[in-house]
């Protein structure tokens, strides 16, 4: 399977739960590999050294990976606000146009917010759904538009075309950053060096770790969760951490 797709897909539990039983039995695999040493080899200072640069280096790439992660969530929460304000400007201007022709524009962009709000759903069917509604809401958008546009003053043609204008680019933003994610070789790297960290930790405490096992699991179970919770900001519409919908809701509530 690609592994960007079993990032993206698998349950973040099970993926969880995988690494955290790889983590136990590669620490497990360390230990039985330092007890191949003959008996009076002991551990030496450099090796603590080392151990502790490859942890300290370990912390480092997931915050860096969490940090790229979160930036992305912020970027798609700022996107957001963006698309709403985009959309609740163009309702606006579309009401300065005179008759039932500003009334029913108003009341199409109305519709096309109400398509725009389905996008929080985490079902990737129903964002499909959603994202070809979205097409077709703004082509008709365009249709309807553009005979009033040649009977306005241009002012306030300029005005509105600008404004509808400015809410479909924001729909193309929020599409584009939904679709950006860490990238899957950064994780990859990232798993991949957690494994040889947690090897690293059993081969180097050995026979120590024998008696703190339970607290070596409480380790490798909070490294665990530090990587399901990268992935899980990493699923824009899969993911438990969903961008809040709030400043579109507000916005949809305003057109009355």
């Amino acid at each position: 399977m690609d592994p960007d797709r079993l990032f993206q897909s698998a349950p973040l539990w099970l993926i969880g739960f995988a690494m955290l039983l790889l983590f136990v039995l590669l620490c497990e695999a360390g230990i039985r590999l330092r007890a191949l040493r003959p008996a009076r080899s002991q551990k030496s200072d450099a090796e603590g050294y080392l151990l502790s640069a490859a942890l300290a280096l370990l912390g480092l790439l997931i915050g860096f990976t969490f940090s790229m992660a979160l930036g992305r969530y912020d970027v798609r929460r700022e996107h957001v606000i963006t698309e709403a304000n985009a959309i609740g400007t163009a309702w606006l201007r579309a009401g300065l146009i005179e008759g039932e022709a500003g009334r029913h524009l108003q009341a199409s962009i109305a519709r096309y917010a109400d398509v725009r709000l389905r996008l929080v759903a985490p079902d990737a069917p129903e964002t499909a759904i959603a994202e070809r509604e979205t097409g077709a809401a703004q082509t008709a958008l365009w249709s309807e538009m553009t005979p009033l546009v040649r009977a306005t003053p241009t002012p306030l043609a300029a005005s509105l075309v600008g404004a509808m204008n400015d809410m479909f680019d924001a729909a193309s933003a929020r599409r584009a950053e939904r679709d950006a994610r860490v990238p899957a070789r950064v994780l990859e790297v990232l798993i991949l060096y957690s494994s040889v960290s947690a090897l690293f930790v059993g081969f180097v405490l050995g026979p120590t770790l024998r008696i703190h096992r339970v607290l070596a699991a409480i380790l490798f179970a909070l490294l665990a969760l530090a990587l399901v919770m990268i992935l899980d900001l990493d699923r824009p519409q899969g993911g438990s951490i969903i961008v809040s919908q709030a400043p579109m809701q507000a916005a949809r509530a305003a057109m009355r």
